[in-house]
């Protein structure tokens, strides 16, 4: 078999380029209102079984805690017996889940507007750990995902507290009242997404507030007091932040919600050093709505939904030094695939798994995952001209794919 050695040359301009190879989507698991309908946050992965919540459906019309296997299936439904409507995803500890319900509630009864709960890892009937509502000061409405250290828990509510503009607070893992760490005011509002843990010291964003009233970073101790602000956002580096904070070495990474390079809601992807300084931003997705990142070694992942650069919604990566993004598989077909991807994404070895709120066979969101990253070439600027050289072996054979 002789082959050939050639030079290939292309000229190449304008927008990001066309994929060479995207990966494909495989639906695991579609979901039904039986099942849950609209999931929205992050998966969480423990022992082959990927476990998170929907928005609504269920029994209650509140939302489900549902399991998956990674090798796909029908969802399996753990919980569906909830007050009000699921507000987070779900965190692991041995064999039992936490999560939180927020204000949205059955029927006419308001006395509640939240709780933290527990649920073996197995199902079954979810252990209130605590209760928020109007009258009391430890807030109402959690919202965005819980941290835990130790025996610990501690999250955030967006209501209430001494200032009626929520809290921070920490609880034990077998329940009890809630501890409120601080309170925030107008003038430093609060989460909007959680909080991020490392070591000693919770990490989190607020939608405003900050030096511009754009959103900010801050820092607080565990063990409660004022928070710090560590970075402001304005228009020229995004604003609004959204999706949570991922911590790498002695740096923040996340996303903002507008402000993005590519129109309003592409918004950016940021850092920011953990002592604090001015956000930098890495790059804008080509996606819009990103909400929030993941870091696998030195590179970070992400979905977004479809705008004028990429037509349909998709999932990305981004060099973690910043730069073009890298669109790694499109939902080509929101009723094969599903569509808008709200809950970000879940990485583990060479696959990405996440959730898409629409579509798929039942048209109430999918669980996905990408097994093999194949990216696209490095995209050119919208107003770059360069020459790209392939060297490319010829056969005289006939190919066999």
């Amino acid at each position: 078999m002789r082959r050939e050695w050639f030079l290939l040359t292309l000229v190449t301009a304008g927008a990001p380029s066309a994929a060479l190879a995207l990966n494909k989507v495989n639906v695991l698991a579609s979901f039904s209102n039986a099942t849950g309908t609209l999931p929205q946050f992050p998966l969480t992965l423990a022992g082959g079984t990927l476990y998170g919540t929907t928005y609504s459906g269920g029994g209650q019309g509140m939302g489900t805690v549902f399991s998956v296997p990674v090798a796909g299936g029908a969802p399996t439904v753990l919980a569906s017996s909830f007050s009000a409507t699921l507000t987070s995803g779900l965190i692991v500890s041995g064999n039992t889940l936490f999560g939180e319900t927020g204000s949205y509630y059955v029927g006419n009864d308001s006395s509640v507007v939240g709780e933290v709960f527990s649920l073996p890892i197995t199902g079954g009937t979810p252990t209130v750990l605590a209760s928020f509502n109007f009258s009391g000061p430890y807030g109402n409405d959690p919202f965005g995902g819980l941290a835990l250290s130790g025996t610990t828990l501690y999250g955030v509510t967006s209501n209430g507290g001494v200032n009626g503009d929520g809290i921070i607070f920490s609880l034990p893992v077998s329940g009890g009242t809630p501890t409120i760490l601080t309170s925030f005011s107008s003038t430093d509002p609060v989460p909007r997404f959680g909080l991020t843990l490392s070591g000693s010291t919770l990490y989190g964003e607020t939608g405003g507030g900050g030096a511009n009233g754009m959103g900010g970073v801050f820092s607080m101790p565990i063990t409660g007091g004022t928070p710090t602000l560590l970075g402001s956002f304005d228009s020229a580096d995004g604003s609004d932040p959204y999706g949570g904070l991922t911590v790498s070495g002695n740096t923040l990474y996340g996303t903002t919600a507008a402000d993005g390079q590519y129109g309003n809601t592409t918004g950016e992807v940021f850092s920011l050093p953990l002592t604090g300084g001015t956000p930098t931003v890495l790059g804008s997705p080509f996606l819009s709505n990103p909400h929030g990142v993941v870091i696998s070694g030195d590179t970070l992942y992400g979905a977004g939904t479809a705008n004028q650069i990429e037509p349909f919604d998709g999932v990305y990566s981004m060099p973690i030094t910043g730069g073009a993004s890298t669109v790694l598989a499109h939902f080509n077909n929101q009723s094969v695939d599903g569509g808008f991807p709200w809950g970000g994404v879940t990485i583990s070895g060479n696959a990405i798994y996440g959730t898409t709120s629409e579509g798929g066979a039942n048209g109430d969101g999918t669980v996905f995952e990408i097994s093999t990253i194949v990216p696209e070439p490095a995209s050119v600027s919208a107003l770059a001209v360069g020459v790209l050289c392939l060297l490319v072996r010829r056969s005289r054979s006939v190919a066999k794919y």
